[in-house]
């Protein structure tokens, strides 16, 4: 007796370009990925030039207040003039040996211009509703320290300032668009950190540090290496696929 077999058909083959919308986003994303890590890159290295112009000029100290401008980043200064009392201004949250207090501001009065200066750190009592108590420094002084950005944390829990009933202003960032209209005085747009070893004012905490040429160079190199990467991997895929 013959048994008949139907024949099985076979099954087709699925085409290799199944999906042309999902290769077509890889493709999109890849080359979107890989142009951000070139131009990283290239921005890594528009800034190592800059740092190293920099480095080429023979920088002379600031003397006047008139000549702080926004550019005047980490510029040595040497002013002469007097500070204003009247409304001190606290920086929260400032660390030191693991103690937590504050930095201590006041503006600076020199050649009819005015700038936040930086005195220093001041220990926060054992209880947060009650402020360190702040000396008046009176008379002429001659500081000298570096120009310095805005101070304090980016991160912003409630108002940045507040002040208290001592006429004291509590910031979390030294806005200084926000100071200068609290204390209705035309300010610099850079803050003053005095030297280590100036005398005026209290324990200095903070380190002045510029990242050198070569470090940028170095941070283009992984850039470029990781979009070097990226198009390798992609390629493999998209040749797999």
């Amino acid at each position: 007796m013959q048994t008949h077999v139907d024949a099985i058909p076979k099954a087709k083959s699925k085409p290799k370009y199944n999906h042309p919308k999902r290769l077509i986003g890889f493709v999109v994303f890849s080359l979107f990925a890989v142009g951000i890590c070139i131009k990283l890159g290239l921005w890594q290295l528009a800034r190592a030039q800059e740092k190293q112009a920099l480095l080429d000029i023979e920088q002379v100290t600031i003397t006047t207040l008139s000549q702080v401008k926004a550019d005047n980043l980490h510029h040595q200064v040497s002013l002469q003039g007097s500070f204003d009392n009247q409304q001190p201004i606290l920086l929260d949250n400032q660390i030191n040996h693991k103690r937590i207090g504050y930095h201590l501001y006041l503006p600076f009065h020199s050649d009819e211009n005015t700038i936040l200066v930086n005195l220093g750190w001041l220990a926060a009592s054992p209880s947060r509703q009650v402020l360190p108590e702040i000396p008046k420094f009176t008379g002429l002084y001659h500081l000298n320290g570096t120009l310095s950005a805005p101070q304090g944390s980016p991160w912003l829990l409630g108002d940045n300032i507040s002040a208290s009933k001592d006429n004291v202003l509590l910031v979390q960032r030294t806005d200084i668009l926000q100071l200068q209209s609290y204390l209705d005085t035309p300010l610099k747009p850079l803050l003053l950190q005095l030297e280590h070893n100036s005398t005026v004012g209290f324990n200095k905490t903070w380190q002045i540090t510029v990242m050198p040429p070569a470090k940028h160079i170095a941070y283009a190199v992984q850039w470029f290496a990781l979009a070097f990467a990226l198009s390798l991997c992609s390629g493999y895929w998209i040749k797999k696929y």
